[in-house]
């Protein structure tokens, strides 16, 4: 208990020594007081821990707990940084609601939910429901940047597309553990390979089209592509055959290149990561000024609060706040906050060689997987690696949509945890009893 709760006074710490050395003045009560919530909620939860015996990953919640107070320092610091108009006030603020909203949702999934497994049994209501998520979106929602992402419902803006990365996780989880073994093996011939027939192979393409569809006419490709690796990436971590892999890369080809046909803005992002030089004042200045801002901070960064790329960056509080981190925590910094999300992944893919149902080792890769896919395809954003997605960073980029959905992610899989480790523990000591 005393190592657990050190650990969180650790992480806390570290939040409220970043925000002491930026600006105490520009730092509202408000903003201040809701830095004091988050605190109280740390440090609580891990009493609450001891409590209640949670007996899941140990290791998980305060990576995940640091990488949210970092995100929350840098969000600060650019939220300072942005031009002075009513728009930007409360940035910052809001952030700490959501982070503090999440950690509460969190909690409430880690011991509210009794039984993980209940989730299964609605496959294709989860199905439906991406689907309709993307629907309404479409038709309701509104465009920003190219692409048709947002919703508004009673003045708050809200991202369905986060929301629905938690519904086709179920959905894939139930499809993949009720049909495993047919997947795996196949039952059409052709050639010397064997396929699911479509009766098996139907719902999962039905619903990759509708899904990719319904982004691709959104014009939210990034989010798109973090669908499509999901699907592949979760199929072959099932059933471990490269066949479908190697299907999957002139699928991809062949789309990639519609979508560089159809959309102007595909295009355009194209042409700039293949050369934002030519460009450097107009389309090229994002990234160029990305590129400024990481190869400023060298090894040991600038220092909190006194690099340029938080004001030079554009959107630097959503999809380039990794550029900031880089710049003034330098490359030490940017490798730690990396490595605390390798960290993430890993221990996600550990619960899922732990647990005993299938269905819970699936749902436990796939979340693993997709906080994976989403941080590489966004690092090798901001770094000219991939042409820009515009897709978030979990827990450190500014949005209330996708810090909620993360929290949820996190809840499902250290309950997935918990309960197995629980299970283990139950089995073991009747195996004791039996013995004596």
């Amino acid at each position: 208990m005393i190592q657990r709760l050190i650990t969180r006074m650790i992480i806390v710490g570290m939040m409220w020594l970043g925000l002491s050395l930026l600006k105490w003045e520009a730092l509202s009560t408000q903003l201040l007081m809701q830095a004091l919530v988050f605190t109280a909620i740390v440090l609580l939860g891990s009493l609450m821990e001891q409590i209640l015996h949670y007996q899941g990953d140990p290791y998980i919640l305060p990576v995940v707990q640091a990488i949210m107070a970092i995100g929350l320092v840098f969000v600060v610091r650019i939220n300072q940084a942005l031009p002075d108009n009513p728009g930007n006030h409360n940035i910052a603020l809001h952030q700490f609601w959501w982070a503090n909203i999440g950690l509460v949702v969190f909690y409430a999934i880690l011991w509210g939910m009794q039984d993980y497994r209940k989730l299964g049994r609605l496959r294709y209501l989860w199905g439906l429901l991406a689907v309709g998520l993307l629907m309404v979106t479409l038709v309701f929602g509104s465009t920003t940047g190219g692409a048709t992402s947002w919703l508004s419902l009673g003045g708050i803006v809200v991202q369905p597309e986060e929301f629905v990365k938690l519904a086709l996780l179920l959905f894939m989880a139930t499809y993949l553990e009720e049909n495993e073994e047919l997947l795996r093996v196949g039952t059409v011939q052709w050639g010397k390979f064997s396929l699911p027939d479509w009766r098996t192979l139907g719902p999962f393409m039905i619903m990759v089209a509708f899904i990719l569809g319904i982004l691709a006419a959104q014009k939210s490709l990034g989010t798109a592509l973090v669908f499509y690796m999901l699907f592949v990436l979760m199929l072959y971590a099932v059933t471990e055959r490269a066949l479908y892999l190697g299907i999957s890369l002139p699928i991809f080809l062949l789309t990639g290149t519609l979508g560089y046909q159809l959309f102007r803005h595909v295009r355009v992002r194209v042409m700039v990561w293949m050369n934002p030089w030519q460009d450097v004042a107009g389309g090229g200045y994002q990234i160029a000024q990305s590129l400024f801002a990481i190869s400023g901070g060298k090894i040991l960064g600038t220092g909190l609060g006194n690099g340029i790329g938080a004001s030079t960056v554009p959107v630097a509080i959503s999809d380039f706040v990794f550029s900031v981190i880089a710049e003034e925590l330098g490359f030490a910094g940017a490798m730690a906050v990396l490595m605390l999300f390798l960290i993430v992944v890993l221990r996600a893919f550990a619960i899922s060689l732990k647990t005993k149902d299938r269905f819970g080792q699936i749902l436990a890769a796939g979340i693993g997987i997709l906080l994976g896919t989403e941080t590489l395809i966004i690092l090798a954003g901001v770094t000219k690696l991939l042409p820009l997605t515009g897709i978030t960073l979990p827990w450190v980029s500014y949005g209330g949509s996708s810090v909620i959905v993360h929290f949820i992610l996190l809840g499902v899989l250290l309950n997935i945890s918990n309960a197995n480790a629980v299970s283990s523990h139950t089995t073991k000591n009747k195996g004791r009893e039996c013995a004596t």
